[in-house]
């Protein structure tokens, strides 16, 4: 996993935990290593519009323009989008306001599209085939943070028994690894 990836990641957990502080440390502070590729800082500024719509932040409308701005010249309709649910409802809500031109029609319609997609999400708590039992929810609580030993550690049972676990969130989520269970379990609102 990229920094940036890694980054956004924590980003995206501290926003759906409702620690704007962290979120915005981990977004605004991006490594000298590797430069973000376009698609990546559109990511992060797209999050960083986010916490900045959560924090009722006055600044807000100005972020959210810049990412469809952004969004615009590079044609990055669905990243818009579809990186926080936060700027999806701000655009459905102004949509009136929005420069009108087909990619802010594209835009509004797409942030329809996934709230409507996620409406059952929103309504009914999540979409598992099998829910998580509680042992598996404690595991993934713990997964952004912690090795399997220190999990293990944690929860006083054996590193065996942290991997049988993980293996059934994983398959339960629909993940191929550890960040994509992360990423699954954010956007279902598990962590």
């Amino acid at each position: 996993m990229t920094v940036w990836r890694r980054e956004t990641l924590l980003a995206r957990l501290a926003l759906a935990a409702g620690d704007h502080v962290s979120a915005r440390r981990h977004l605004e502070e991006p490594s000298a290593e590797e430069p973000p590729t376009p698609r990546e800082d559109l990511v992060r500024q797209t999050l960083l519009a986010a916490a900045a719509l959560e924090r009722g932040d006055p600044a807000a409308a100005g972020m959210v323009g810049d990412v469809l701005q952004v969004g615009r010249g590079r044609g990055f309709c669905n990243t818009v989008v579809t990186t926080a649910p936060q700027v999806a409802s701000y655009l459905i809500m102004h949509a009136t306001q929005l420069q009108q031109d087909p990619f802010a029609e594209r835009v509004t319609n797409a942030a329809m599209d996934v709230r409507a997609a996620w409406q059952p999400v929103l309504q009914g708590g999540h979409l598992l085939a099998e829910p998580l039992t509680a042992a598996e929810q404690r595991i993934l609580k713990l997964l952004p943070t912690s090795t399997y030993l220190e999990m293990a550690a944690t929860l006083y049972i054996s590193r065996n028994t942290v991997k049988s676990h993980l293996r059934s969130i994983y398959q339960k989520l629909g993940a191929g690894s550890r960040s994509e269970a992360m990423e699954r379990a954010v956007d279902l609102h598990l962590l």
